[in-house]
């Protein structure tokens, strides 16, 4: 599938170059405009493609917000090259197609200095391609394996976990309390890539997985839980996100079974309020990233008072979202800020190396592991970097563990 997927992103990319020049437009391998860089009198940019219209409206703002505040903390502490950075937040209305419309633009336009490439996995699959093509330094929050291809993708960073690492949390997790069955409820079709990669590590663990789904429009996963529960599972999962995320506890509710549960990341990264009240959530374990959990260690550093002071101000004090919403953009930004001050260029091929070279003491503001190498652009979240809590509600966007 490589091989197709990088002939369809050239094919695509010489049309748009084609296109630029016989509008005059800007070859795409020229460096950055003029005036970038050290000494030079042009801020650094950082485009950043999100779904601030559409159905993706609420989440796509909270991703800017996130994106803005890690702004405020860069140009707060130098900005990169003694200038202010600057943030183009580019609407692609949560539309795939319109995301690769919008990343073809950008090249067109002449090689930017660093790139968002979107939002949800679907656009960010639709525009790294291209994105590559042109050599251009990307950095997202899109948790895709594929993505991690310093081969395919040399300029390419990721600043989130990826789904092995997510199922590896709570493989260890199921193996320290002896579980070997399991069973795991999600959503169909959105939540279906997710849950066989659970099933894939804990297999290699020597736990079973049996994988139940409910349409995404559910309002009734009653029929579904009684199936999970009959196989006899030492423990549930619930691994769905969005919509059905109420349906499922609710079923749970109603059933009351006598099992130990747990909700996934996917699951916690959701809005808890939507997916029921705190008394549904009794008897449960949550899974989450360390820093959204209350009082846990990585809240209680500089890094993470940095960001949560600033996000905060950059929302007036409303945390709408979960906690990940502003963090994914907000690492974001923070790595390509770093990627450039490290590099002390705009060069991508500088940049890259820079960032596969760093360690934690020379990117201070990022939340999460700094481990890249050459072999690997996305950093490894470890045992440390995950929670097992009771829930007993949310405040500022985190998870309050019960006691």
């Amino acid at each position: 599938m490589r091989p197709l997927r990088r002939r369809l992103a050239a094919a695509v990319l010489a049309t748009t170059m084609a296109a630029a020049t016989a509008c005059g437009g800007t070859d795409t391998n020229s460096s950055a405009p003029p005036g970038t860089g050290p000494g030079g009198d042009t801020p650094f940019k950082i485009d950043v493609l999100l779904g601030t219209s559409g159905s993706y409206a609420a989440v796509g703002e909270a991703m800017s917000q996130g994106a803005n505040a890690a702004v405020a903390v860069i140009n707060a502490n130098g900005g990169v090259f003694g200038k202010p950075i600057e943030l183009n937040v580019i609407d692609t209305g949560g539309d795939p197609v319109q995301a690769a419309t919008n990343a073809r633009e950008l090249v067109a336009d002449g090689r930017p200095q660093a790139v968002i490439p979107g939002m949800v996995t679907a656009g960010i699959m639709a525009t790294a391609p291209l994105l590559a093509q042109a050599d251009v330094f990307m950095v997202t929050h899109g948790p895709d394996p594929s993505l991690n291809d310093p081969d395919e993708y040399p300029h390419l960073f990721g600043t989130i976990y990826l789904r092995d690492q997510m199922a590896t949390s709570l493989a260890e997790e199921f193996t320290a309390k002896g579980f070997k069955k399991i069973s795991l409820i999600t959503a169909e079709k959105s939540g279906s890539v997710g849950a066989e990669t659970i099933k894939k590590v804990l297999a290699a663990r020597g736990i079973t997985t049996n994988i139940v789904t409910v349409p995404v429009t559910a309002v009734d996963a009653t029929s579904q839980m009684q199936q999970a529960l009959d196989s006899g599972p030492d423990a549930l999962v619930l691994d769905s996100y969005g919509p059905p995320s109420a349906a499922i506890m609710k079923a749970r509710t109603k059933l009351n079974p006598d099992v130990p549960a747990y909700a996934s990341q996917n699951f916690t990264s959701g809005n808890l309020s939507d997916a029921g009240p705190v008394s549904a959530f009794d008897g449960m374990l949550l899974q989450s990233v360390s820093f959204a959990v209350r009082g846990h260690a990585s809240t209680e550093t500089p890094a993470f008072t940095s960001f949560f002071d600033a996000v905060r101000k950059e929302t007036g004090g409303k945390l709408a979202f979960s906690m990940n919403t502003y963090v994914s953009t907000y690492n974001d930004v923070i790595l390509a800020a770093y990627a450039a001050k490290l590099a002390d260029s705009t060069d991508p091929a500088k940049m890259t190396a820079a960032i596969e070279k760093a360690t934690p003491e020379q990117i201070p503001h990022f939340l999460g592991p700094v481990n890249f190498s050459d072999s690997s652009h996305y950093p490894d979240f470890g045992k440390e970097w995950w929670a097992f809590v009771g829930y007993d509600g949310m405040k500022d966007s985190q998870i309050v563990p019960s006691t």
